[in-house]
């Protein structure tokens, strides 16, 4: 066959290569978007605008490009047609059945091969190189044919996708590296033999079937294909296009195949992972619920449906806040979760559909994607309604059986007070008979410790039975502890026992001057005493010294004496019901009293003894914003 006899064959081989003959095109139109409106995308649309792309039968529907002023989706924009800046909507366009890729970016790649629809295909931007190449060719008609084939070769040679071209019975004129690659067999191999005489009976007559296809339509068709060679299989996005001469005859057809099985392998795994997170959320005894950045719920498992009444069509959509008896604890909780990524066994309480509460212990955290953003909030709970009745139902059986104790205990306290009354009693009776006034003095004396006695456990036995939460309000620590060392510094100056206040000023504070004067009370009273139970040397001065510290976000109030301390058996049962050291002169509920008043403050109390040398009580207490 001589030279004009090659070029006029659609499928000949020049030097081991094609010529592909530029025609009337499939009238089928592809639609087609373009990912990247650089300079490239703008030359694309102005031959689209000057219909230089006619024979292709192509038509842009849509450009997406991260900056707005880029060149490309600015043209866009001028001839019509959709941007954003979000390529994943594009997948929206109606019809779309083509994405090209101009970004170059290796990212923007596999986050189209992670998204996109299988039933869209997609040319990279080393793709898109061989199409523009192409397009020149078939625009650019006065450039010398060698050249242009010589570009054409060099990037279909270079193509990582398969290119091949087969004649009219199905033997390929052209295979590109990558096909020869993925056949696993040279080139010469391959070059005018049929499916057939390549591969197993199974995968050359599914083959067959999608060429006849085009032979039969004689128009552009697309097909998934997956093929098994040497062990191995492959997933594949293939694409069969009619080749025509001039007179617009069919002479060959190409196929170009887009590897996918990485993308089937990441959706396959994608899809796995999704079915078992929805058994997870199916079949969970928690409560699961996700929501977006507004607050909206997105995602409502059956155990909430069982725990809250609602149905997830009834939920879903909806403000969190709906579900919250006091909203504002979710904004505090919020505050804390974005401070520190995630809150766990918060108490709240809901409320169900039928209007009924719910106490729940929640553990909230914040949704994020792969890159870090976040999305929303998960939040696990679980139904603690029951186990807090049941919680609070023993703690009240504790407290009962402690007050039963408790008042054993003041019984035997108070016969021991009554013994006292009625021994001073009597020497007032006598005192009176005789009108002697130092029987009277001895006798009322008497009679007044036992009422301070009595005053004493009846405050002390209030204090430990009665619940009561701390009212907080704004308070100086100093002046606070001043005015409770007032009360008593004067009675222990008459016996010798010096009592000193000092600490750091600041802003007020948020505490319970009662809760935390009554303890102080009982701690200054504690170390007076113990300064009376001392013998003290010659030159030694019997002291309790008060401090107030400010730390960080806390607080300490520090009560310090130089009496008789404790050995480490009494600092062992210091805080204990009815223990005391006091040899019937104390009730036994001081520091108990004095532990549950902190306590319920929600701080707590420590103490340092050394017998002979004294106490150290320090008050801790956290949170006084």
């Amino acid at each position: 066959m001589d030279a004009d006899g090659m070029n006029r064959g659609a499928g000949l081989v020049r030097e081991g290569f094609p010529l592909i003959r530029r025609g009337a095109q499939s009238q089928v139109p592809l639609k087609a978007a373009i990912i990247g409106g650089g300079k490239a995308c703008d030359d694309l649309l102005i031959l689209l605008s000057q219909e230089r792309l006619s024979r292709l039968n192509m038509e842009i529907v849509g450009v997406a490009d991260r900056i707005p002023t880029a060149p490309g989706i600015s043209r866009a924009k001028k001839m019509g047609i959709f941007t954003t800046n979000d390529f994943k909507e594009l997948y929206e366009i109606p019809g779309l059945n083509l994405l090209i890729e101009l970004t170059g970016s290796t990212e923007v790649r596999a986050e189209i091969i992670r998204t996109k629809p299988l039933d869209i295909s997609s040319i990279d931007h080393r793709g898109a190189r061989l199409l523009w190449d192409l397009v020149q060719i078939e625009t650019e008609k006065q450039q010398v044919q060698r050249e242009g084939e010589q570009k054409l070769r060099q990037f279909l040679e270079s193509a990582q996708d398969i290119i091949c071209i087969k004649d009219l019975e199905g033997r390929y004129l052209y295979a590109n590296p990558a096909t020869v690659h993925y056949v696993g067999m040279p080139r010469e191999a391959v070059t005018g033999k049929t499916d057939a005489e390549i591969f197993k009976a199974p995968l050359a007559k599914a083959m067959a079937v999608h060429d006849q296809e085009v032979l039969d339509q004689k128009r552009t068709l697309f097909f998934n294909e997956k093929m098994t060679v040497n062990g191995q299989t492959f997933h594949f996005h293939t694409v069969r296009f009619p080749i025509v001469n001039d007179q617009g005859e069919m002479t060959s057809f190409a196929v170009m195949a887009r590897d996918m099985t990485e993308e089937v392998k990441l959706q396959e795994a994608v899809r796995q992972h999704k079915e078992y997170l929805e058994n997870i959320l199916a079949n969970s005894s928690d409560m699961i619920i996700t929501t977006d950045l507004q607050g909206r719920i997105v995602t409502f498992n059956p155990a909430g449906e069982r725990m809250l009444g609602y149905t997830g069509d009834e939920i879903i959509g909806a403000d969190i806040n709906r579900l919250w008896k006091a909203p504002d604890d979710r904004e505090k909780l919020m505050a804390e979760v974005k401070a520190r990524g995630a809150v766990n066994n918060f108490p709240a309480t809901l409320v169900s559909k039928a209007g009924s509460e719910v106490e729940i212990s929640l553990s909230l955290s914040q949704l994020r994607d792969s890159e870090g953003h976040v999305l929303g909030t998960v939040g696990i709970s679980k139904d603690v309604t029951e186990e807090n009745r049941l919680r609070q139902q023993l703690m009240e059986q504790e407290r009962l059986a402690a007050v039963g104790e408790t008042v054993a205990g003041i019984t035997h306290c108070m016969k021991n007070v009554l013994n006292g009354l009625k021994g001073g009693s009597y020497m007032l009776n006598v005192g009176l008979k005789r009108n002697d006034d130092k029987l009277l003095k001895e006798g009322w004396g008497t009679v007044q410790k036992g009422i301070e006695r009595i005053s004493r456990l009846s405050l002390d036995m209030l204090s430990y039975c009665r619940d009561r939460r701390p009212e907080r309000i704004p308070t100086d620590p100093l002046k606070l502890a001043l005015e409770t060392v007032a009360l008593v510094s004067t009675a222990a100056q008459q016996e010798g026992i010096r009592i000193s206040c000092s600490g750091e000023e600041g802003p007020l504070v948020r505490l319970d001057p009662e809760t935390i004067g009554r303890a102080l009370l009982n701690l200054i009273s504690n170390g007076v005493d113990a300064c009376r139970e001392k013998l003290y040397a010659t030159g030694e001065t019997p002291e309790v010294e008060v401090q107030v510290k400010r730390d960080e976000g806390g607080l300490r109030f520090i009560v310090a004496d130089n009496g008789v301390g404790m050995t480490e058996e009494t600092l062992g049962r210091l805080f204990s019901r009815f223990f005391s050291t006091k040899e019937g002169h104390g009730t036994g509920l001081g520091l108990c009293v004095t532990d549950k008043l902190v306590t319920e403050h929600e701080g707590d109390i420590s103490v340092e003894s050394s017998l002979g040398k004294g106490s150290v009580f320090t008050i801790r207490i956290e949170d006084i914003n």
